[in-house]
């Protein structure tokens, strides 16, 4: 079922570019039924530009005049399903040119097998290319995986965008951003979320690595801003810098505390007077926090944990 950014604007948000009786014998009335949540959710924020909610991920996907860019494929394999027929629907039934993928979290982009076989080129952190082409069943068909090693310009039919990555490890291994150029749209991932702290459990986080991608990510004068989770954002630098600033002061107190060899309850007790964001929970932050002093060195440098194992775990 498609619903409308109009008749739910409290479920996903437009881009603004540019932009009595004895109680022995009382019936209990029944309750509601709490409303299902709907497989997925459509919003066009500029022509020839979609996103919406697939499952619990925000998929984009752009109508280049030759073909279809789409970016992130949703959790599973129904999600995949429901967007690739709406990427046929809201584009008469384009072609899919390209695909990429933000990252590797199954709950971003497990919907990616309902897209198999398929003749479109794949866009990739570079470091995900083995994982990724040894991940297909046997018999399958290949697509044309391309890793991106910094950034690269794809100019597809009317549109030109920036797609790029991290110099190491960021939000996890294989982070991945698009950028389009003519409405300033960034699709950044789990890099930022809009309105909330970011979640820096995955084994493989590196907040200096996160930090510069954020910061090159402000360079690109982005105006919207589409992420993995929660809604997209007509602020895309405010975002940025709320998730840059969190990050910053995460690293500061964490090396402080590493240097001091602090025990992991000292470093939970003494960061709620810290309030590194007022969008995150005291028990959210406790979590992140230990997460990375478990793997952080005294110069702020974070250990990886399983980047070489595999692809990461959903966040």
């Amino acid at each position: 079922m498609n619903r409308s950014l109009s008749s739910r604007p409290a479920r996903l948000v437009f881009l603004a570019f540019a932009l009595a009786g004895s109680p022995a014998f009382a019936i209990e009335a029944p309750k509601p039924k709490a409303p299902e949540a709907l497989p997925f959710e459509v919003a066009q924020p500029s022509p020839n530009l979609w996103y919406g909610r697939f499952g619990v991920t925000n998929c984009s996907w752009i109508d280049t005049g030759d073909g279809v860019l789409v970016i992130d494929t949703g959790a599973t394999a129904v999600d995949g399903k429901n967007l690739k027929a709406e990427v046929a629907r809201t584009t008469k039934n384009k072609p899919i040119r390209w695909i990429a993928l933000t990252h590797l979290h199954s709950d971003s982009n497990d919907g990616f097998s309902s897209f198999l076989p398929t003749d479109a080129t794949i866009f990739v952190n570079a470091r995900a290319t083995g994982i990724l082409a040894t991940s297909f069943e046997k018999g399958t068909k290949l697509p044309t995986i391309v890793g991106i090693n910094d950034r690269i310009a794809l100019v597809a039919g009317k549109r030109a965008f920036e797609i790029g990555v991290p110099s190491g490890n960021a939000h996890t291994a294989y982070d991945l951003y698009a950028f389009d150029i003519p409405t300033r749209t960034v699709f950044a991932g789990d890099l930022v979320t809009p309105d909330r702290c970011p979640m820096l459990s995955d084994p493989d986080s590196d907040l200096k690595g996160w930090i510069g991608i954020l910061e090159r990510l402000d360079t690109l004068g982005a105006q919207g801003l589409v992420p993995s989770r929660l809604n997209p954002t007509p602020a895309a630098s405010a975002e940025i810098e709320k998730t840059r600033r969190y990050l910053k002061s995460m690293l500061g107190f964490l090396t402080e505390k590493k240097k001091q060899n602090a025990p992991e309850a000292r470093v939970t007790g003494e960061l709620a007077s810290e309030k590194l964001g007022d969008y995150c929970p005291r028990e959210l932050s406790a979590i992140n926090a230990l997460s990375v002093y478990r793997r952080i060195l005294n110069d702020g440098t974070t250990v990886p944990g399983s980047a070489a194992g595999g692809p990461a775990p959903k966040k």
